[in-house]
């Protein structure tokens, strides 16, 4: 993964950076907050009542930028399918602790929603797509009302959930604590850099998306590599957010991709063709609300 950017400290006062393609007008580095990591770049195609995909990126919570190899170029092949696409940044916990990340993934959803019309967007219709620790994070945000209700919004306002790429609990912690005892084990996990970013163990666990299963959850869609179902447990995961949420009457699905690799799943998804860009674009014009 690339070196994290470092980010310039940018006034409210000056005008972002934008320009024009054939098919979409480009925003960059708009700033949703005070701090110089609360930036996204906004991509809308021409148009009007416009669905946004918002993408959120991975890198363990510590690491990773929109601007990376790996993100870069997310939103490139969304405006030619008539989607707008924001790419978000947002503080790291090398920098802030938990749980800064998640009240920014909720912070950058509202200044959209409050933002989108004017540009052509439909701030009713609202899409999460993150990966790896992004996943965990639009996973969590849609499903647990607080983020939301911070900023006088709740997961309603979220038209659907696509995690691609993360667990939704850590199963190698339960194990150990089993194993161990959870007083040993609360005491390694305060000399580990985790214990400092979270605060505690008890703030560890609470972030996992499978405490915040429920009636009413947006539609989820858990978008999942061949190669990483196992190690980490990504399908055993997601399958039991899956299998829960629908017993709660929530509708969720998951989608495995045949000879696809954690990376691959996003590094490909602005080539021409791909698989999991066309099941990115199905499930939004499948939940998509208020459709003409």
């Amino acid at each position: 993964m690339a070196r994290v950017a470092v980010c310039a400290l940018v006034s409210f006062a000056l005008v972002t950076p934008a320009w024009q393609t054939a098919s979409s007008t480009v925003e960059g580095d708009l700033a949703y907050g005070a701090d110089p990591a609360q930036r996204l770049d906004l991509s809308v195609p021409a148009g009007k009542d416009l669905p946004t995909v918002i993408f959120v990126h991975g890198g363990s919570l510590q690491g990773g930028d929109k601007a990376d190899a790996d993100y870069g170029k997310v939103c490139d092949a969304f405006p030619a399918a008539g989607i707008a696409c924001a790419n978000v940044n947002y503080r790291l916990l090398s920098a802030a602790p938990w749980p800064a990340p998640a009240e920014d993934v909720a912070a950058a959803i509202a200044w959209l929603h409050d933002k989108l019309a004017a540009r052509g967007g439909d701030p009713r219709k609202l899409f999460l797509l993150g990966h790896s620790s992004g996943a965990m994070l639009v996973a969590l945000v849609g499903s647990d009302e607080h983020f939301l209700k911070q900023r006088n919004l709740t997961t309603g306002a979220i038209s659907g959930v696509m995690p691609m790429g993360s667990i939704m609990w850590d199963d190698d912690l339960r194990q150990s604590i089993e194993r161990n005892g959870r007083d040993k084990v609360e005491a390694a996990f305060a000399r580990d850099p985790r214990g400092q970013a979270f605060g505690s163990l008890d703030a560890y666990q609470a972030q996992w998306p499978i405490n915040y299963v429920r009636a009413r959850l947006p539609p989820f869609l858990f978008l999942i590599a061949e190669s990483e179902q196992v190690n980490p447990p990504v399908l055993k995961t997601d399958q039991q957010f899956v299998d829960d949420a629908r017993a709660k009457g929530s509708a969720a699905e998951l989608k495995v991709f045949a000879g696809r690799t954690h990376y691959s799943n996003i590094r490909k998804i602005h080539e021409p063709g791909d698989e999991v860009f066309a099941a990115v674009v199905d499930f939004v014009r499948k939940h998509e609300p208020f459709a003409p």
